[in-house]
């Protein structure tokens, strides 16, 4: 879904995404608790999410790789786009004329004293369902906090220490309980089936799969919050000697990551780039411009992954509703120079 915020302004777009594998977004150090590495959290809330930086960072990255913003002259780099670009900046190129599809998107500092901020504005990433194994298989539980990121009208009511039936499968079951987890809930009384179908309706709409909006269910935001963190996937792994090419001693380690299947929403504003200038110099490039480049990136998101851990097997994440000449990986984009 894209709200148009005005033709002079730009646009917001909001993007779901579901985990294909384990997601680990740091919380920067260890710390003492039930793990050593533990995923970062929204502090008002204790819920898991990605922070905007996570997933700018990797997308302007793979951006600068879909258009071969990595260029060497005479065996040494002569710009490259992504990242910090060397120290204080001075391997971005800048360029307006023609628009770096890198530097334009994702904004530049130079050690000169040019610098830019992005076009594209990236928002925090937070659950909108969350999946959790229970005696009928694997169930994705929501909240009314979390389907407030949807800018729904509906109002699904407050479950109390109880769960709503959200999606069709759970609402046709004859059991009256269900279990998320080591946690037993009984079905709540009390909710407004009328409003949950029309809301079910309005996710269908927006590329979310059949088989969590099917099996899914509302619980309070209490309780929310007390699954999400009972449910995290936490692994154990150990350092490795290169010496020896075995375990080293004392360095076992665990660390949490957001289980495979977890359905994430966050929003990404796109301006149009008449209102800045460089040197003087117009930015002659729209919103829609401004949303490509940064979709090039995304679409890699699922092959190349974000996040940590990644060469443990961790980080893909599919993009559900970008552009149809986004939804490809990386090999498959075209590199231009």
């Amino acid at each position: 879904m894209c709200t148009k915020k005005g033709a002079s302004l730009g646009e917001l777009k909001q993007y779901y995404a579901i985990t294909l594998d384990p997601l680990h977004v740091g919380a920067g150090s260890s710390r003492l608790g039930r793990v050593d590495l533990p995923i970062i959290r929204e502090p008002g809330t204790n819920l898991p999410k990605v922070p905007g930086t996570s997933l700018s960072g990797p997308a302007r990255a793979y951006t600068a790789l879909a258009n071969n913003r990595y260029v060497w002259k005479d065996g040494t780099v002569e710009y490259w786009c992504a990242g910090r670009g060397g120290t204080g900046g001075e391997k971005h190129c800048g360029r307006t004329n023609p628009a770096c599809p890198v530097c334009i998107p994702y904004g530049f500092s130079k050690s000169s004293g040019r610098s830019m901020q992005g076009l594209a504005q990236f928002f925090d990433a937070h659950i909108l369902f969350f999946p959790v194994a229970s005696m009928i298989g694997p169930v994705w539980v929501t909240s009314p906090s979390a389907l407030q990121m949807l800018e729904l009208k509906e109002n699904p009511g407050d479950p109390g220490d109880g769960y709503c039936p959200f999606g069709e499968k759970i609402e046709q079951r004859k059991d009256s309980r269900l279990n998320f987890g080591w946690l037993m809930l009984p079905r709540s009384e009390g909710e407004n089936k009328e409003t949950i179908k029309t809301m079910r309706e309005k996710l269908k709409e927006r590329k979310i799969p059949a088989t969590i909006t099917e099996n899914s269910v509302l619980v309070s935001d209490r309780l929310f919050s007390l699954i999400v963190n009972n449910n995290l996937e936490v692994r154990t792994s150990v350092s490795i000697d290169p010496a020896t090419g075995a375990a080293e001693e004392k360095a076992l380690f665990t660390f949490e990551a957001l289980p495979r299947g977890t359905v994430l929403v966050f929003d990404i504003y796109y301006r149009n780039g008449s209102s800045y200038r460089i040197n003087n110099q117009p930015i002659t490039v729209d919103c829609s411009w401004v949303k490509k480049h940064i979709e090039e990136g995304l679409s890699v998101f699922a092959t190349l992954g974000i996040g940590g851990m990644n060469t443990r097997g961790m980080g893909r994440l599919k993009v559900l509703n970008l552009e149809k000449e986004h939804e490809k990986g990386c090999g498959e984009n075209e590199h231009r120079a």
